[in-house]
């Protein structure tokens, strides 16, 4: 004897729309909440100017002769060489020590004395170098466009090399160029040697 089909079974399929706003006013929670708590990475670039090859083999040659014995000097080479016993600033290529050759040693705890070396290079720049005697333009490589830079009695008014033992961290590197850079007085942030070239490591 067979059974009669079951009338449950000719019922069409009720079509049930998916209810999603549960789920979008999570998202509307969640995602500005972990965007509030990403860790965003920051980059920043640090300009320098590696030294040209005409520049190279003119450093090789004879030294910068000091003021006041051929008259008008051209280039005043300061070199910020990082030493094992502490910064050695040179200026006119010299390398005896006086005026123009001295060594700021080390710190009690072994580290730079990155405050003297600032107010050395201050010195420098009031002393040395002077205030611009004028101004120039030049093209801006980056954009094309022209902007007027200050002029100086030097052609390297504004420049400084470092050298290092190749063992030197390259954050000390950093903290140099950072500290060539400018100088604070009194409340304003006062420019010294912004184009850093990086020398030969020993």
């Amino acid at each position: 004897m067979a059974f009669k089909p079951s009338s449950r079974r000719r019922r069409e399929d009720e079509e049930l729309e998916l209810d999603i706003r549960p789920i979008m006013n999570l998202m509307v929670v969640l995602i500005p909440l972990l965007l509030s708590a990403a860790q965003l990475t920051e980059l920043s670039l640090l300009e320098y100017l590696p030294p040209a090859e005409a520049a190279a083999a003119e450093d090789a040659g004879a030294p910068s002769e000091e003021p006041g014995k051929s008259g008008k000097v051209e280039k005043l080479n300061l070199l910020l060489n990082l030493a094992e016993t502490g910064i050695q600033i040179s200026m006119y290529q010299t390398v005896e020590e006086g005026p123009y050759f001295y060594e700021i040693p080390l710190l009690l705890e072994g580290s730079y004395d990155w405050k003297t070396m600032q107010d050395s290079l201050w010195s420098i720049k009031m002393n040395q170098v002077g205030e611009p005697i004028g101004s120039e333009s030049v093209m801006d490589e980056r954009t094309g466009e022209m902007k007027e830079i200050p002029k100086f009695k030097f052609k390297d008014g504004e420049e400084v090399s470092i050298t290092a033992q190749g063992t030197t961290p390259f954050q000390t590197i950093i903290n140099a160029m950072d500290g060539c850079k400018s100088y604070k007085v009194g409340n304003k942030i006062k420019p010294m040697f912004p184009i850093t070239l990086l020398k030969q490591f020993q």
